[in-house]
Formats: structure tokens, sequence, C-alpha cells
């Protein structure tokens, strides 16, 4: 039996129907998949969660036609240890379970790929079977993020060309030291992903904040969360530099008129609003250029 190159581990708790947008967009391309979910219902804060099991297992059964999905349940929330220590908790025991060697790809349940496939075909071009010995790699993409869902449509982050928020999905070998991130070399592929984080209701949004990795990151959740509910599609051209840990990480906000997430990347795709910077990318991409640059402090 060949042995597993493209391994997909998904973290799943409160807001795990999300997974039905994103685990189709890259089921039919990956050669096994995780879900891990803590068993107690414990969110990395220790919140406990409400979680239709019957639904989700259901779902699972019904979408699972290569039986591709394996589900791992374990006390992954700790009390004692910080929410990001959870997170990390929970990733490298699903990297553990998935097993040493190959891509490990890890996505959250709010995160769509625009093109899985090439996605793949990508890393498979970087390193056909990793072995997990090599000298190890991140493979970042570039994230588009939804803020939130007004009446016709959605906000998103537009940042400049250059200056794309970007998020470690693949690595050679699985080291989880702030959720996906970590001391690995960090190649930025040309690559985009949909993350649909503070796009959802308020109480879901709401759950999420108080039960996320970064709980314990913001200056003020009730500040920003106020913020959050006087957007709209007036006013948010005026709305800079507004990233709650990092403001500069979120430097604007567009606006996209479609409501389903197909329609939002189609949109997006056409848009001409996501464009690369190639020589950017090719000098972060240079372990050799980029040492300099550290070493000198530039």
């Amino acid at each position: 039996m060949k042995e597993p190159v493209i391994k997909v581990g998904f973290c799943v708790a409160y807001d795990w129907e999300l997974l039905k947008k994103s685990v189709l967009r890259i089921y039919n391309h990956a050669d096994v998949i995780c879900f891990s979910l803590d068993k107690n219902r414990k969110s990395w804060s220790g919140n406990t969660f409400k979680f239709d099991s019957s639904a989700f297992y259901s779902w699972v059964s019904d979408i699972d036609k290569d039986q591709k999905i394996s589900i791992l349940e374990e006390a992954f929330y700790q009390e004692g240890l910080q929410p990001i220590e959870n997170d990390n908790r929970q990733r490298k025991l699903m990297a553990d379970f998935l097993g040493k060697g190959g891509w490990h790809i890890q996505i959250d349940s709010d995160e769509y790929f625009f093109d899985f496939s090439a996605f793949k075909d990508y890393l498979l071009k970087m390193n056909s079977n990793p072995s997990g010995d090599e000298k190890a790699i991140n493979i970042c993409c570039n994230w588009i993020s939804l803020i939130k869902q007004v009446a016709k449509g959605f906000l998103f982050v537009h940042n400049r060309a250059d200056e794309y928020e970007t998020m470690p999905f693949a690595t050679n070998v699985p080291e989880y030291l702030n959720a996906r991130r970590n001391s690995h070399f960090n190649h930025i592929s040309p690559f985009f992903v949909l993350h649909e984080t503070w796009a959802r209701g308020e109480d879901q949004l709401l759950e999420k904040i108080n039960s996320w990795g970064h709980d314990k990151d913001f200056l003020s959740k009730e500040s920003y969360f106020s913020l959050w509910k006087a957007l709209d599609e007036y006013n948010y051209s005026y709305i800079k530099n507004f990233h709650p840990l990092k403001s500069h990480v979120w430097q604007a906000l567009e606006y996209v008129p479609r409501r389903e997430v197909d329609e939002v990347i189609d949109w997006l795709k056409k848009s001409g609003l996501l464009k690369l910077n190639w020589l950017s990318l090719s000098i972060q991409n240079n372990r050799i250029v980029q040492g300099l640059m550290q070493r000198f402090g530039i």
C-alpha cells in the first residue's frame, strides 16, 4: 500500500459546520485527513462548547466516500496551560497521529483554498515525498480575511501586493510553537486562502474570541468587538491598520458584492485586486538573502 504523502489535519470545535465548506475543497486531493476534537468538548481556553455529535458523525459518514477521514478525540485542553499552548498541543498530537513523513497540512474550519489541487502540485514539485528528516520548511499561503457579512456581501482585508498576511499551511517537519507558526524557514507560495475569520454572527464571533488560542492576546476584546459591530458597507473605507494583535497586518478593507463563499472566491479571482509582487516573493523565499538580512538587521 502506498504511503500517504498529502496529510491534512483539521482542529474541530464549536464551528465544525464550517468544515462543510472547507473540506470539500481539499477532499479529492488529500491522501489522508484527520479531524481532531476535544473529547470533553472544551475549547483551548477551557470553555465548554455545544457540539451536535450525531450530526457531525453523520456528515462525516456521508462525505467520506473514499474512507480518508480519521477522527482523533482526546482531552486536548489541559488545565494550567495557556490557550495558545493548548492550541499548539492539539496540533502536535494531530501531527503525531498522522505520522512522520509526507507533507503535513493543517487547515482551520474557516479556511477555504482557492485551488488546493494546484497547491498540492506545488508541494510535490518541491519534494514528492518528504521523509521528515530533511531541512525543515514551512510553505505559507496568502490569507484573504473576511471581516464582516453585510447586507449584500462581505467586507474583506485588502493589503498591498507584497504585504499580504501569510500563514504556514504545509510543512515537512510538523512543529507548532505558536499555533501553526514555528522557527522553520517560511517559504511564501503564490496561493490564496479565504479566511472567514470574523465574518460571523455576533454570538458566534464572541464565542470565537473567547475560545481561540489568542484569547489572552487582546488589549481589549470589548473595544474591538464594538468597532466590528459598527462596520458597514458605508464606513469601511475609513478603517486602516486594525488587526487586533498587530495593527499593520490588516491595512484596509474592501467590499465584495457576493454572499456565498464560492461566489466570493470566483469574484476575487476575476477582480484584479489580488496581485503578487514576484520580485518580493523571490527575495523572501531565498534562504541566503533572508539569512543576510536577518544578520544585518535589515
